[in-house]
């Protein structure tokens, strides 16, 4: 046996276990809340009248905490909105009869960020290029106190009537909080 191959056996194993330390030493990925946390819709939305041609923006946000009621960070929460999935299409804009938008859309205020500190702040033009625009369910992660948020865009021209819309915000623990609003013309 020549002296490479040694250095080749030899240099494996000792790969193979610090790959090993290394992956267990980072901790789940994706983040889980621990059993027994939940989650809770604050300050949640209540019915929206909007008028046609304008549009309204609602902040959400759900607070995560542990069983001892601490925050928990960089936790993975789930938000689903009635009328705002990938095949929700109840709004006919174009007159056509088919219907072919969203009554409500879910937009990720992280995104954002790079441009202004809050979606708010940006003119809802330039959300699409950003990639603001998601599907429900959406997930993502909470901040540093506990808190995972979500926008609401309501919009006409056609602005549907939806009652009840319903919004939920979810644990992969079996955490789940629910609150029901409307949108009205």
């Amino acid at each position: 046996m020549e002296k490479p191959e040694i250095l080749g056996i030899a240099l494996f194993p000792a790969l193979v276990i610090s790959t090993l330390i290394i992956a267990l030493s980072c901790g789940p990925n994706p983040p889980f809340a621990p059993q027994g946390s939940t989650v809770e819709i604050t300050d949640p939305p209540q019915d929206i009248s909007i008028p046609p041609n304008s549009l309204a923006v609602t902040r959400v946000e759900a607070f995560v905490t542990d069983p001892d009621g601490n925050a928990l960070d960089h936790v993975r929460v789930f938000f689903r909105l009635s009328f705002a999935g990938r095949n929700d299409r109840v709004i006919d804009s174009d007159g056509n009869g088919t219907s072919d938008q969203r009554a409500l859309q879910l937009v990720d205020p992280d995104e954002c960020e790079e441009v202004a500190f809050t979606c708010e702040l940006v003119d809802e033009s330039e959300w699409f290029q950003m990639g603001a625009f998601v599907d429900s369910p959406f997930e993502t992660l909470t901040n540093d106190r506990g808190i995972a948020d979500v926008l609401i865009l309501t919009s006409g021209p056609d602005v549907a009537v939806v009652d009840p819309a319903s919004f939920e915000a979810s644990l992969e623990n079996g955490s789940v909080d629910v609150i029901q609003f409307s949108v009205n013309p």
